[in-house]
């Protein structure tokens, strides 16, 4: 087998694998707070993993990088546009469900957080809501740092500070959630992650270092 081939076969089954985690997460935890009736945003939505395995009636996915339109599955409407777009780009379309997963560490300053948080707020429908996934330094400590373009310290209590400055209410905070790694920020195995959401609490107590926050209007 050729080299390429043999990167091409192993990324494919690594996307593959991340997939099938994203599909456990969404089936087995994030889809008890997202009805299937729900408009859902991601984002910043990266690969695509999420937006692309929950369950919804409408799935909009935002990102930066231009292949969200090739990551995105085909009943998902994909934006190549920035987080500060958002608002702009949807012309006035509100959603049930806005999903933020390890991105808000990636901003320049708190003053974005708060700028991401008001935009979301504005295009949530009325009783609207954002999940956020969010790595949290008060557990991740010196790892945080590992990855060159993590700009901003978070914690569970100052993304929640930063939702009410945007008159967002708090309705679900799991401080230790999911695990961090320095290779995924998720455990590597599908059958673990499934595991691991049937023990919560008691396996987020022990290994959890990414909070989830859910915020509503």
């Amino acid at each position: 087998m050729e080299l390429k081939e043999l990167y091409d076969n192993r990324f494919t089954n690594v996307d593959r694998k991340r997939n099938a985690i994203w599909r456990i997460l969404c089936t087995s935890f994030f889809q008890k707070f997202i009805p299937e009736s729900h408009a859902v945003v991601d984002i910043a939505a990266g690969r695509c993993e999420f937006i692309n395995n929950i369950k919804a009636a409408e799935k909009y996915a935002f990102d930066l990088n231009p292949a969200v339109t090739e990551f995105a599955a085909q009943n998902v409407c994909a934006v190549n546009a920035g987080c500060f777009e958002t608002e702009e780009k949807l012309n006035g379309k509100l959603f049930d469900t806005v999903f933020i997963s390890n991105f808000l560490e990636h901003l320049e300053t708190k003053d974005d957080v708060v700028k991401i948080l008001h935009i979301c707020s504005n295009i949530l429908s009325e009783n609207g809501q954002i999940v956020i996934l969010q790595p949290n330094i008060k557990y991740v400590k010196g790892e945080y740092w590992d990855f060159i373009d993590h700009k901003l310290a978070l914690t569970d209590l100052s993304v929640i500070e930063a939702g009410q400055i945007c008159g967002l209410k708090v309705k679900k905070v799991i401080k230790r959630f999911l695990p961090y790694t320095t290779k995924s920020k998720l455990p590597q195995e599908p059958w673990l992650v499934w595991l691991y959401l049937k023990l919560m609490p008691f396996s987020g107590f022990f290994f959890g270092k990414q909070s989830l926050i859910i915020l509503e209007k």
